[in-house]
C-alpha cells in the first residue's frame, strides 16, 4: 500500500478525476474525500487523502501532491516526496524547510517536470531531470504525450509526475497516453 496526500481546494476535482479514470485501471484505489470513502479497480493498493490542510503526524514517507495554490502545512515528513507548483514560492520554501523531496511542476524547463509542446487535446510532458521512482528505479529525462482529459497544464504535469514515482509505466514510458 502507498499513502498519496493530495493538499490542495477540494472543490478542485481535477486530479481526482485523473486518479479514478486512469489509475483504477490498474490499481485498487482508496480514496478519502469529505469523509467518503470510494474503492474503485483492482490490484496494488493507493490509498488517497485529499483534504485543504492535513495532519500528517504518523504518517511516514509518503508521496504528498500539492495543488496549483495549495498551502502546504508548516511541518512534512522528512522522508516524504512532494509535487509541487514551481512558480508558488510558498510551496516551494515550504518543502525546503521539511528536508522532503522536491518534484517541481512547472513552465520553465528548469522544473523538474514542465511541458515541451500542446496542442487542443494533448500535452507533451517534459520530465527534465531524473527522479527516482518509489520502485527504487533511476527514471531519466524524457517526453511524454498525455491526453489533456479537461485537466489544467499544472494538473497533468502533477499527475504524471505521480505516475513516473509509482513507476506506473513498466519500463515502456514511450507508450504513455
Amino acid at each position: 500500500m502507498t499513502e498519496i496526500i493530495i493538499i490542495g481546494d477540494p472543490r478542485d476535482c481535477a486530479l481526482e478525476t485523473l486518479v479514478k479514470d486512469v489509475l483504477a485501471k490498474t490499481y485498487r484505489v482508496v480514496y478519502i474525500k469529505d469523509n467518503t470513502l470510494s474503492v474503485f479497480g483492482s490490484g496494488y493498493e493507493l490509498v488517497f487523502f485529499d483534504c485543504r490542510s492535513p495532519v500528517l503526524a504518523g504518517i511516514s514517507a509518503p508521496v504528498i501532491v500539492a495543488k496549483r495554490s495549495a498551502v502546504l502545512p508548516a511541518s512534512l515528513p522528512q522522508n516524504s516526496t512532494v509535487i509541487v507548483n514551481a512558480d508558488d514560492g510558498n510551496q516551494i520554501d515550504a518543502v525546503r524547510r521539511s528536508g522532503s523531496f522536491a518534484v517541481e511542476c512547472g513552465f520553465s524547463p528548469t522544473s523538474t517536470v514542465s511541458f515541451s509542446s500542446e496542442s487542443e487535446d494533448k500535452l507533451v510532458i517534459s520530465l527534465n531531470r531524473s527522479v527516482t521512482a518509489l520502485s527504487g528505479r533511476q527514471i531519466q529525462p524524457l517526453e511524454i504525450p498525455v491526453s489533456k482529459h479537461g485537466a489544467d497544464d499544472y494538473t497533468l504535469m502533477s499527475f504524471t509526475a505521480l505516475r513516473l514515482l509509482l513507476d506506473d509505466y513498466e519500463s515502456e514510458l514511450g507508450k504513455l497516453i
